[in-house]
């Protein structure tokens, strides 16, 4: 047999166990290394989630305030003329003439185009015949009643005399009605003649007022200005065919604005409604013309809203003296308004809408959440009346996440 040093000096064997060792050395490292980063990973995990469920909400919080006792209301408006009135003929004609065009200024009673009108000439010249005709009738007439009273004097003496005669037996009766029957037709003549005469006389009315018409009618072939104002449209021009009236084939010649003043047309939204009233002052803005103000006064005012849009008319009015402001045009007209009794208001992204209504989530002086019931009043957009439920300088948080729970602990960040 053999013995222990024998075997344990066998040759190769030293060597075998050398690779197994440093073989099982390399697994270990190996399991060492992948083992310890990923506890190292777990281990930060757990502290982050650690100290994310220490740390506290940040939430950003801004203070009730009081509404200013004066505020301002930017509405649109929209320009509109004092007066625009569409000039038509009152003559049928041609147009003979025009001197003005669109943009040009006109004042009151000046000459816009001139109408050649051969009928109504015509017309004229025939109403001045017949009223000449009449007069020269009537003027016969005239000599026929002074003829038929004289008869009818002589007639009247006759009678006086025979009736004379006739009570002294002098002459028949017969005699004596013959004159009488005499007499009644002269007085008959004398009143059909006084009759002809006072309808000549009418006559002679009749053709004088013809003829005072014609010749009024032929004043209309001067087309004058209505008032002061700016020609803003134009339809004819010379030798254009003009019919008289505004129905039918009658066109329009002109439209005349007048811009000084101007009104502003502004639709008030039923909120400020009862503030609105007579000769309350505004500030126009427009475009076209910025860091320029134009001031104007409310004028008008509907007393009626709209159905679909709950806001009410108001009409202003502004100088405009330069005639700088065109109709038409878009203005921003701002309003300054007084509040008799101001109010408490907060961010409108601090506003929680819930199954109770509407609340607030605020902050106390610990930085602890409590929550709070409030009545609300006007929504102003970026911003909300507080009608009760909340005092002045409370804490309200904006926007508030699901981690903002009653009696939370916050961490507080001003706006």
């Amino acid at each position: 047999m053999k013995t222990e040093v024998e075997i344990q000096t066998r040759p190769g064997s030293g060597r075998l166990l050398a690779f197994f060792g440093v073989l099982a050395l390399l697994v270990i490292a190996c399991i060492a290394g992948g083992l310890l980063p990923r506890m190292a990973r777990q281990k930060g995990l757990a502290a982050s989630a650690a100290e994310v469920t220490q740390r506290k909400p940040v939430v950003i919080v801004s203070a009730a305030k009081t509404a200013p006792a004066k505020e301002t209301i930017d509405l649109p408006g929209d320009f509109e003329a004092m007066v625009e009135s569409p000039i038509f003929a009152r003559a049928d004609g041609f147009l003979k003439s025009r001197v003005v065009d669109i943009g040009d200024h006109v004042k009151t009673g000046q000459l816009m185009a001139e109408i050649e009108t051969p009928e109504l000439d015509q017309q004229i010249g025939q109403a001045r015949a017949n009223l000449a005709q009449s007069q020269a009738s009537l003027d016969e007439l005239k000599a026929d009643i002074e003829l038929a009273r004289a008869n009818q004097s002589l007639a009247q003496v006759t009678l006086d005399r025979w009736q004379h005669l006739s009570d002294k037996g002098v002459v028949a009766r017969q005699e004596l009605d013959q004159k009488k029957a005499d007499f009644d037709v002269k007085h008959a003549q004398t009143q059909r003649a006084d009759a002809t005469l006072a309808t000549a006389r009418e006559t002679v009315l009749a053709s004088q007022a013809n003829l005072q018409r014609l010749q009024e009618m032929k004043g209309f072939a001067r087309v004058v200005a209505p008032f002061d104002g700016v020609v803003t449209a134009r339809n004819v021009d010379v030798g254009t065919l003009i019919n008289a009236g505004n129905g039918g084939a009658s066109r329009e010649m002109f439209r005349v604005a007048r811009i000084t003043p101007l009104r502003i047309f502004v639709n008030v939204p039923q909120t400020y409604v009862s503030e609105m009233h007579n000769g309350q002052s505004a500030e126009l803005r427009v475009e076209e013309k910025p860091g320029e103000i134009f001031p104007a006064r409310v004028t008008n005012i509907s007393d009626s809203l709209n159905a679909d849009s709950r806001a009410m008319l108001v009409i202003l009015e502004t100088p405009n003296p330069g005639a700088t402001l065109f109709p038409g045009a878009y203005a921003q007209v701002r309003f300054t308004l007084a509040q008799a009794k101001p109010l408490l208001r907060i961010p409108g992204d601090a506003l929680i809408q819930s199954k109770t209504g509407p609340r607030v989530a605020v902050v106390d002086s610990g930085n602890i959440v409590h929550f709070r019931d409030i009545a609300i009043g006007q929504d102003l957009g970026t911003e909300i009346e507080v009608l009760s439920g909340l005092a002045l300088g409370e804490l309200v948080i904006s926007n508030p996440s699901d981690a903002v729970v009653e009696n939370a602990s916050v961490d507080v960040r001003r706006r």
